[in-house]
């Protein structure tokens, strides 16, 4: 063999393992092969359970293994979240969140979860466009009239809240926070006892999202004065967002995400955000969650982390302004 030849083997030899290894690192793991856990803290029958298992029937029919939801409710979300890090981090352990995962650790200090570094984000699973609503024989017609009384009576107009801290609790605190207006505020155990008690007459006001008060609405027992969204909502033109009313600032819908514990393979990470994706634009999931008024959405990881900075910036100051605490 001439030196020449000698020379390329060699570089060929050398370059071998090279290109073994960028073949191993670009190699997506097989998964799943067995069935995942999807950990809400969410109780069952309410919007975010039903929107969790109609997102992973299609996912589970897309990746062809069954996908396991359980509710572990309590702590405001910290039960779940403790669950979730208690499995391997492999991949097959899932938290489906909300606002929780951002307004916790700044209500509830002594907590053993770091949200922010035990957890990393996956996609923005759902959206749930918010209400503010009045009995359907509640004087108040328009959102300008409730303010205009509000801002003349303070105190005098009862809400309530099932979840301080929640989307709707923040909607409602921003609402008078930078409406100028002061609200009595009821506690509630769960969503659908609020927008009963609106009917009822023990409620002056309600904050809820879409799918929590269907009912309601398409018993025709409530008033849409205004809606927390990006956009007028098609079923209901005529109703105003909070931003077109002057509050941009209070303007926001709820939502649900899919997280994963620290550690969790990038690539498998990767795979899941791609199912979830896939499954919002499956029409049956899709149509089934938005006649209840809540939406898929299936962001790309990286849109749904720019989401998160922008949240976290939002209830910050609502947090620190209202003087929220447990």
């Amino acid at each position: 063999m001439t030196k020449i030849a000698r020379r390329d083997a060699l570089k060929m030899a050398l370059a071998a393992p090279m290109v073994l290894a960028a073949g191993r690192l670009g190699a997506q793991t097989a998964w799943p092969t067995r069935p995942v856990q999807v950990i809400t803290g969410f109780g069952p029958g309410g919007g975010g359970d039903i929107a969790t298992r109609v997102t992973f029937q299609a996912v589970s029919d897309i990746l062809k293994q069954p996908m396991v939801v359980e509710n572990r409710t309590g702590g405001n979300s910290v039960v779940a979240a403790q669950a979730v890090l208690a499995l391997p981090h492999d991949g097959y352990a899932y938290l489906m969140n909300g606002l929780q995962q951002l307004v916790t650790p700044l209500l509830m200090k002594d907590i053993p979860i770091d949200y922010a570094a035990d957890f990393q984000p996956v996609t923005q699973m759902v959206k749930y466009p918010e209400t503010i609503s009045v009995a359907k024989d509640s004087p108040w017609k328009t959102f300008e009239e409730l303010m205009a009384y509000a801002k003349a009576n303070p105190g005098r107009i009862r809400y309530g809240t099932s979840g301080i801290g929640g989307v709707p609790h923040i909607v409602a605190e921003a609402i008078q926070l930078y409406g100028g207006v002061k609200f009595r505020n009821i506690s509630y155990r769960v969503a659908p006892e609020i927008a009963r008690d609106l009917v009822g007459g023990q409620l002056d006001l309600a904050v809820l999202n879409v799918s929590t008060l269907t009912p309601m609405i398409q018993s025709d027992k409530v008033r849409l004065l205004a809606v927390g969204n990006d956009t007028r909502l098609k079923p209901f033109p005529d109703v105003p967002t909070l931003a077109e009313l002057g509050l941009p600032k209070a303007n926001h819908a709820d939502w649900g995400g899919i997280f994963t514990a620290t550690g969790t393979p990038d690539d498998i990470i990767a795979q899941m955000q791609a199912a979830v994706a896939k499954a919002a634009k499956t029409p049956s999931a899709y149509d089934k969650l938005a006649a209840q008024g809540t939406f898929m959405v299936g962001s790309s990881t990286e849109d749904f982390k720019a989401f998160l900075a922008n949240w976290k910036g939002v209830v910050e100051e609502v947090v620190r302004e209202a003087k929220i605490s447990l």
